[in-house]
């Protein structure tokens, strides 16, 4: 019968102890900031600096606790000169302390991330390598939603500029460039038609032939509007040339008007 009470008692244990580690294990979405992910990287170096040699070892890694809103994070490790497995587990002490540094700072209680080199948050259960590779492990965070965008949310929130070059002389050029904004599409086009018709004989004239035709499918029309302001005036011929919309020779006539 005591044989019998004494493993009733250890199943008890067990169980107490497994839930007490769950509760521990945060859950749900996270989105570690810039601080908190250099501090996973010293917790994996086990050496307590923001910073140092990706994938050389120090320590070891014991505990790793973060808020849910990924902005603070506290985290146990074992130097290397105490041997490994010397330290405790020390997971309820991490979340103690991190749950205190976040509540001073406005934020939520925290949770346990990871315990040892093995992330448990979510019940996710990966395991870095003792020599981790820095790319290796934000590529696991940015495929977990957990640091960083993912591809799809920086195709969604970049919109490219397309600009579109053609030349006056030769129908046949029709360069299209792309980038972050209209200016800088403007100009990598312009520059890849007059790269085109470098070669001619007469350079001058045929890289002045260069023009914008288009934005993001959209016919630009070259339209000069005359002001009472000179200056303005011509500011403005000279950023339609600039931006291929005139040429040098058109430049050169409404020059002379405005100044006449």
């Amino acid at each position: 019968m005591k044989k019998y009470l004494k493993i009733i008692i250890c199943f008890a244990l067990i169980f107490n102890l497994n839930n007490k580690a769950e509760a521990l294990t945060g859950i749900g979405p996270i989105k570690f900031s810039t601080q908190t992910m250099n501090d996973f990287f010293a917790y994996l170096r086990g050496d307590g600096n923001p910073s140092g040699d990706v994938g050389k070892r120090q320590g070891e890694p014991l505990s790793f606790a973060v808020n849910p809103e990924g902005t603070t994070s506290f985290y146990f490790y074992c130097p290397t000169k105490f041997g490994s497995g010397a330290c405790a587990p020390a997971s309820a002490k991490a979340v103690s302390m991190c749950s205190k540094r976040s509540k001073a700072r406005g934020g939520s209680k925290c949770k346990l991330f990871a315990r040892g080199y093995k992330v448990v948050w979510g019940g996710t259960n990966i395991k870095f390598s003792r020599k981790y590779d820095e790319e290796v492990v934000r590529s696991v965070f940015k495929q977990n939603r957990w640091y960083g965008s993912t591809n799809q949310e920086i195709s969604s929130s970049t919109k490219k500029i397309t600009a579109t070059a053609k030349h006056k002389i030769d129908k046949n050029i029709f360069i299209k460039r792309s980038a972050n904004n209209e200016d800088q599409a403007k100009k990598l086009a312009l520059d890849a038609c007059k790269l085109t018709v470098s070669s001619w004989s007469s350079k001058s004239e045929a890289m002045n032939n260069c023009y914008i035709a288009s934005i993001n499918g959209k016919e630009i029309k070259s339209k000069f509007t005359k002001k009472n302001d000179t200056v303005e005036q011509l500011q403005d011929i000279k950023k339609m040339l600039d931006e291929g919309l005139i040429t040098e020779a058109e430049f050169k006539k409404l020059k002379e008007e405005i100044l006449n």
